[in-house]
């Protein structure tokens, strides 16, 4: 019974590991970015930007080979990590997540592709919106602040096309 109760633990203990934190190649280019995200000033919203997990093709089929990691988070309106700018990986596309949370366990979420120029520095717009058209959905911007344009923001590419991935089942 003891060994249960260790293991159920642990398990608790290990479900509530922080996410990885995003840290850019070291010897590659990179562009610089801070947050201006706004989760709404309710203690239960949650909004957070991820570089995604990168994705590869093993054994035939897509799989994860890197971790999601995190690059900024506010919780209720208040940013509880990174608030000034930090590095990030510039001069190729970069797929990144927002993901958010309100209450009445309302989600968010936007996948997306990206390119920071080298050398840029940009400030990311946008969050949990909640008004009398739109319930709790996840908006985003990135604006380069040297020139005020908005970086574009392009929908992720398909799955890696491996073999597995491509099977269908027959239909009886």
């Amino acid at each position: 019974m003891k060994l249960l109760y260790a293991g159920s633990a642990l398990l608790l203990i290990a479900g509530c590991a922080p996410m990885p934190q995003y840290e850019p190649p070291a010897n590659g280019p990179q562009a610089q970015i801070r947050s201006e995200m706004d989760a709404l000033l309710s203690r239960h919203n949650y909004i957070a930007l991820s570089a995604a997990p990168t994705i590869a093709c093993k054994y035939g089929r897509s799989v994860p080979v890197t971790p999601e990691r995190q690059l900024f988070s506010v919780r209720g309106g208040y940013p509880t990590e990174h608030q000034g700018f930090r590095a990030i990986e510039a001069g190729k596309p970069i797929r990144l997540v927002l993901e958010g949370a309100a209450t009445a366990q309302r989600r968010c979420s936007v996948e997306f592709v990206t390119e920071f120029k080298p050398g840029a520095r940009y400030v990311v717009k946008g969050g949990i919106s909640d008004g009398p058209t739109v319930i709790s959905s996840c908006q985003i911007n990135i604006v380069d602040l040297d020139t005020g344009a908005r970086l574009v923001l392009a929908e992720q590419t398909p799955a890696n096309n491996c073999a597995l991935d491509r099977l269908s089942m027959p239909t009886p």
